[in-house]
C-alpha cells in the first residue's frame, strides 16, 4: 500500500521536459520504438529512486522533470538540507541501474532475454549511470560535488566556485564530444539543456542563498560550532558570506570591547531590524 501511494504521488508530480520529447521523436523517427520504451522505463526507475529518497527525508517536492539523461526533482530544500540527506537523495537515482542490470542478468541466465538484448540493456544502464555521475550541474554527480563544496567552505563561496567550475568542465567536455560527433542530435539537445540550466542557476543564486539563510533560523542545535571574528566595520551581508552549512556560528566583533553574538540573534537583526549593508559594529555594541 505504501509503495502504491508512493508511485501515485510520483505520477502526480511528474512533468516531461521538452528535451525528452525531442529525443523520443528522434528515436521513433529512426525506428527504435522498442528501445525508447525500455529507455523511458529505465529513466522512470532512476527518478523514482530520487523521489523515494526525498520522500523518506520529508522533502517538499514541487515536481519531477523527466530529462533525456534521467530526471530532476525540483525541491524547495535545495542547499538547505543536511549533508547526508543530500548525498542519499542524489545517489539513489544512479543506484537503481545496479539492480536493473542484476535483474537483466538473471533473465539472461534463465533464457528469458537474449545475450544481445542483455548487452544492449547493460550498455544503456552503464551509460546513464556514468553520465549522471559527471560532476556537472544539475546532474547527480554535480549535486554530490556541490554538497561537498558546501561542507568545507562558506555556502556563498561554494555556490559561485562550484557553478563556475561546473560550467568550465561542461564547456571542455561538450567541446570535445561535439568535435567528435558534430551531427549527434541528442548530444546537442543535452548540451544546450545543461548550459541553460547553468545560466538559470547562476541567475537565481542570490535567491538560493537567501533561502539558505532563512533555513538557518529554523535550525535548533547543530553538533559543531564555528567562531567568526569580524571587524566592526564589516556589513551584515558580508558576515553571512562566511556561514557554512551544518555548522552553528558564533560571531565575535573585534573592538575595544569585543562583542559575542549568537547566530540566531544575528539573523534576526539581519532580516528584521537593520539594512544588510549596515556595519555590524553599529548594530551590536
Amino acid at each position: 500500500m505504501i509503495l502504491i501511494n508512493l508511485v501515485l504521488q510520483f505520477i502526480r508530480k511528474m512533468k516531461i521536459n521538452p528535451a525528452f520529447w525531442v529525443v523520443i521523436f528522434g528515436a521513433v523517427f529512426t525506428g527504435h520504438f522498442r528501445e525508447i520504451i525500455i529507455w523511458f522505463f529505465v529513466v522512470l526507475i532512476h527518478e523514482m529512486g530520487h523521489f523515494a529518497g526525498a520522500h523518506l527525508f520529508k522533502w517538499r517536492i514541487s515536481r519531477i522533470d523527466l530529462l533525456p539523461f534521467g530526471g530532476a526533482a525540483v525541491v524547495d530544500e535545495h542547499g538547505t538540507r543536511p549533508f547526508h540527506e543530500e548525498v542519499w537523495v542524489a545517489v539513489l537515482g544512479p543506484l537503481q541501474h545496479v539492480w536493473l542490470t542484476g535483474a537483466a542478468f538473471f533473465l539472461r541466465e534463465v533464457n528469458v532475454v537474449s545475450q544481445q538484448d542483455f548487452y544492449w540493456f547493460f550498455i544503456l544502464n552503464l551509460t546513464l549511470f556514468l553520465f549522471n555521475l559527471l560532476p556537472i550541474w544539475p546532474l547527480d554527480g554535480g549535486k554530490l560535488v556541490f554538497a561537498l563544496f558546501t561542507r568545507w567552505m562558506p555556502f556563498k563561496m561554494a555556490q559561485q566556485q562550484f557553478l563556475l567550475w561546473s560550467a568550465a568542465f561542461l564547456f571542455s567536455l561538450a567541446s570535445w564530444q561535439l568535435y567528435l560527433q558534430p551531427n549527434h542530435l541528442n548530444l546537442w539537445v543535452i548540451v544546450i539543456f545543461l548550459f541553460v540550466s547553468h545560466f538559470l542557476e547562476w541567475k537565481r543564486r542570490h535567491y538560493v542563498f537567501m533561502r539558505f539563510l532563512l533555513s538557518r533560523k529554523q535550525v535548533t542545535v547543530l553538533p559543531r560550532t564555528r567562531t567568526i571574528v569580524v571587524s566592526p566595520s564589516m556589513p551584515l551581508s558580508k558576515v553571512t558570506h562566511r556561514f557554512i552549512k551544518d555548522l552553528s556560528h558564533v560571531i565575535i566583533v573585534k573592538d575595544k570591547v569585543p562583542v559575542t553574538i549568537q547566530e540566531k540573534q544575528f539573523l534576526e537583526a539581519y532580516f528584521h531590524l537593520h539594512s544588510p549593508e549596515c556595519a555590524i559594529g553599529k548594530v551590536f555594541r
